[in-house]
C-alpha cells in the first residue's frame, strides 16, 4: 500500500504509460494505413461506376468476415445490389501460407482507400499481411455470374 503522497505519483505513472501506449498504437495504425496503395481497375466509358456507391457496405462486410477462418487461396465474397442496377462485389482473399481470419480494420482501410482513389474500384493489402481486399462495381444482379464491366 502506498503512503498518501505516493499514491498520486503512482496514478500519474499509470497515466503516462497509458498515453505512451496510445501514441504507439496510433502511430502503428497510421503507418499501416499509409502503406495502402490500391491497384485500380481499368475500364471503358460504359463501365459501372462510381466505386463510392459501395461505401455504405464496407463496414457491414468487413465486420461480418472478421471471425471467419478462411483457407489458403480461398476468399469470402459478398454482392450488394445498388438502386441503379449495378452491384458492389466485396472480396477478401487469403494469400497467407496458412488458414487465417481477415482483419476487419485492414479490410476497412484497404476498401476505403480503393473507393477514394479508384473510380471503378480496386484492390490492395495492408502490408505485411497476406489478405487482398477488393471493391468491384459491376453492371449485374447479385446471384448471376458476372465479371468486371
Amino acid at each position: 500500500m502506498l503512503k498518501g503522497s505516493q499514491e498520486p505519483l503512482a496514478q500519474l505513472n499509470y497515466l503516462t504509460m497509458f498515453v505512451k501506449a496510445y501514441l504507439v498504437a496510433s502511430t502503428l495504425i497510421a503507418v499501416a494505413a499509409a502503406q495502402v496503395n490500391p491497384t485500380c481497375f481499368q475500364g471503358t466509358p460504359t463501365s459501372a461506376r462510381p466505386a463510392t456507391d459501395c461505401t455504405p457496405f464496407v463496414d457491414e462486410f468487413c465486420d461480418s468476415i472478421e471471425l471467419i477462418n478462411v483457407r489458403v487461396n480461398d476468399s469470402i465474397t459478398r454482392c450488394f445490389e445498388l438502386p441503379n442496377e449495378n452491384v458492389c462485389d466485396l472480396r477478401a482473399y487469403n494469400g497467407f501460407l496458412s488458414d487465417a481470419t481477415p482483419s476487419a480494420a485492414n479490410c476497412k482501410t484497404v476498401m476505403t482507400s480503393a473507393i477514394a482513389k479508384c473510380e471503378l474500384g480496386g484492390s490492395g493489402q495492408v502490408f505485411p499481411t497476406g489478405y487482398t481486399f477488393t471493391v468491384d462495381v459491376n453492371h449485374a444482379k447479385c446471384g448471376t455470374l458476372h465479371t468486371g464491366s
